[in-house]
């Protein structure tokens, strides 16, 4: 989230929306109160000038007051009855005669107030009073103080509903605007997400703005040069190799020959150099192997076999090197299922595991092969008693010619198990034990979801 540019602005938005909110709320309430008070002042006023006007339309000013008046202003009131909940009024002649009142319990107050606006409090209620004198007569209008403070409720809830619930939809419009803008920007990156190290695939994404293309098309084109040079060193890999072999080949022929002719009295030097063509022939084969398969070879080669059958072709080619080094092999097989996997190439893979371990055991040590299956993977566990490695060298072993100063190199062999374990999606473990060296080769029985970005190379 710290990261985020879209959470960023999403939290921009708000705290300014924040802002802007404690700012204008306190001004919009005393706006409101003001306009209120204001409002309600004016029809105090105009409550009074109207009773005025109707008093002075009867000539009343050294008379009683007639039954005719007050049976007229009864009435003006009973028709203004909404009002006069809220509103009383007092009307006196300026001698302090009490011609009508609708508030039996406070005409007294009522009179004794000056003109104009005020506050009163008569019995623990307080009044908001205008008074108005003309022509000898006093109109006074009052209202209680609560009533006024519930109508400013009323306007104010009125009021902030609609505008908290302005800011919310505005909030929540920006929350998908936002989202709806930086589309294309998750897409990129649950685009680079998905791309693993080896991946060279290239990015494609409908509807992008112009400054998203720009970096789309500029990491495009970088995986495309990366994959040309790639290319490049899998060409010059195997002509290497191929124009390698055909020498060697003759060698191991002239070697051979001459070690006929030499018959038992043969040259110890003509026997090691024999041994190094073979290495080296070895060696070149691997290359040969790392240069062409990719994981889209590896899914057209897939077959059902068990791994009984996989565990069999490992050792097959190993045979002669298990007798000449006399080790035991055990091998405990406790799996039975089907296994759709290209089969040669998980051959290989274990292969080269096996190989190791047979080669860096001395005579009559053992390694121990043992196959357990569990729900998602099935797994060759590989043991030796040849005394482990480096323990510093346990991350970095399955790279290209580790070099161990108690072993020598490891070539190739765990380097090609590693690839083509990770292009199924598979797991490989590497650990020291008290004798020697533990793998764990562990793969999905079906290889239906290849890791099609992963390469060999």
């Amino acid at each position: 989230m710290k990261g985020s540019l879209r959470n960023k602005l999403l939290l921009s938005v708000l705290l300014v929306t924040s802002i802007l909110c404690l700012i204008i709320g306190p001004f919009m309430y005393h706006t409101i109160k003001s306009d209120v008070k204001e409002i309600l002042d004016d029809r105090l006023a105009a409550s009074a000038k109207m009773l005025s006007n109707i008093v002075h339309q009867y000539d009343v000013k050294n008379e009683k007051p007639s039954s005719s008046l007050t049976n007229e202003l009864l009435q003006h009131i009973e028709q203004k009855k909404d009002n006069t909940e809220i509103i009383v009024c007092n009307v006196t002649r300026i001698d302090g005669e009490l011609i009508i009142s609708t508030e039996d319990g406070n005409q007294d107050v009522l009179t004794s107030v000056k003109d104009g606006y005020s506050f009163i409090r008569d019995n623990g209620t307080i009044w908001r009073v205008f008074k108005l004198t003309e022509h000898g007569i006093s109109v006074t209008t009052a209202e209680k103080l609560d009533k006024r403070r519930q109508l400013f409720n009323i306007v104010l809830i009125g009021v902030l509903i609609p505008w908290i619930l302005a800011v919310l939809t505005l909030i929540i419009s920006l929350y998908f605007i936002i989202q709806r803008v930086f589309k294309p920007m998750t897409q990129l990156q649950d685009h680079f997400d998905k791309h693993t190290g080896n991946s060279l695939t290239p990015i494609e994404i409908e509807d992008v703005p112009s400054e998203v293309k720009g970096v789309i098309a500029g990491f495009n084109a970088l995986l495309a040069r990366v994959k040309a040079v790639l290319e490049s060193e899998r060409r010059f890999t195997a002509d290497a190799a191929h124009e390698l072999r055909t020498p060697l080949a003759g060698i191991t022929t002239q070697l051979q020959v001459a070690m006929l002719k030499q018959g038992e009295t043969v040259d110890n030097n003509l026997k090691q150099a024999n041994l190094a063509v073979k290495q080296l022939t070895e060696l070149l084969d691997q290359l040969l192997m790392l240069a062409r398969l990719d994981a889209e070879q590896m899914a057209s080669i897939t077959a059902s076999s068990t791994a009984n059958e996989i565990t069999s072709k490992a050792l097959l080619p190993l045979q002669h090197m298990i007798q000449e080094n006399q080790i035991q092999i055990h091998k405990i097989i406790h799996s039975e299922q089907d296994l759709f996997l290209p089969q040669e190439l998980v051959v290989v893979a274990i292969r080269n595991v096996i190989k190791n371990a047979i080669q860096f055991s001395s005579a009559e040590q053992s390694v121990s092969i043992l196959v357990t299956e569990q729900p998602d993977y099935v797994t060759w566990q590989i043991t030796d008693e040849a005394g482990g490695i480096d323990p510093d060298l346990l991350p970095n072993v399955t790279n290209r010619f580790v070099h161990d100063k108690k072993k020598g190199n490891f070539g190739l062999g765990l380097s090609i198990s590693k690839a083509v374990i990770d292009i199924l999606n598979g797991k490989l473990t590497i650990s020291n034990t008290k004798a020697g060296l533990r793998v764990d080769i562990s793969l999905p029985y079906s290889s239906h979801e290849l890791n099609l970005d992963q390469t060999l190379n």
